[in-house]
């Protein structure tokens, strides 16, 4: 995974890195993602805020019926572009739906998706869309129990701090477009900042 993270710094990752590389295909310029999921909790969480002293934060919620939406991402290294969809379910047929998505906004390359080895990511009901998109999609699964090594989990922990800690929301739409709205503005050196590399005015390098 590191070899890979190098050669996509540098801008010289392609499909020939894949681990089943087959010479008979064209070789493609690759990119390389971290893929994860998070919940948009309509009963927010409490975080870190600033309080008078003696005072108690007081945090609206929905009480018992707490619906929620599961937010998708693919977060690219090192330029922090990425792909974010949302859906009612986290199942594999969720993750399928995203990946698809994925290969085809820029059918021309070849991805390698990083991603934990939650059920739902490892099912062998994901196989056959796995061989059918072989020649441009490679999943790369961190060890066991190393969020850390997951670049997309500090963009959802900085978007549950600036945007749903501490924030009732009237109903679950306006929570997406909330979250939305906030990837639109968050800024490319915030994405570098996130994921270690420097930013430049057009991408991180």
């Amino acid at each position: 995974m590191e070899k890979l993270k190098q050669k996509a710094k540098i801008g010289v990752l392609s499909s020939l890195d894949a681990s089943d590389v087959d010479l008979d295909q064209p070789i493609k310029p690759a990119k390389l993602v971290y893929f994860d999921s998070t919940d948009l909790h309509l009963c927010p969480e409490v975080g870190n805020t600033y309080q008078a002293n003696g005072e108690q934060l007081k945090v609206e919620t929905p009480g018992k019926h707490n619906p929620w939406y599961a937010l998708f991402g693919s977060l690219a290294y090192p330029s922090g572009e990425g792909l974010y969809t949302i859906h009612h379910l986290k199942r594999h047929q969720e993750v399928q739906a995203h990946l698809q998505q994925l290969v085809e906004t820029e059918p021309e390359v070849f991805w390698f998706v990083i991603l934990d080895n939650a059920s739902a990511h490892t099912t062998p009901a994901l196989d056959q869309f796995l061989l059918n998109n072989r020649h441009q999609l490679e999943l790369v699964f961190l060890p066991t129990y190393s969020p850390n090594l997951n670049l997309i989990e500090r963009l959802w922990k900085l978007m549950r701090a600036q945007v749903t800690n501490n924030q009732p929301f009237a109903d679950l739409p306006t929570l997406a477009e909330a979250v939305v709205d906030w990837f639109d503005k968050l800024s490319f050196a915030q994405f570098c900042s996130l994921m270690g590399v420097t930013d430049t005015s057009s991408s991180c390098r």
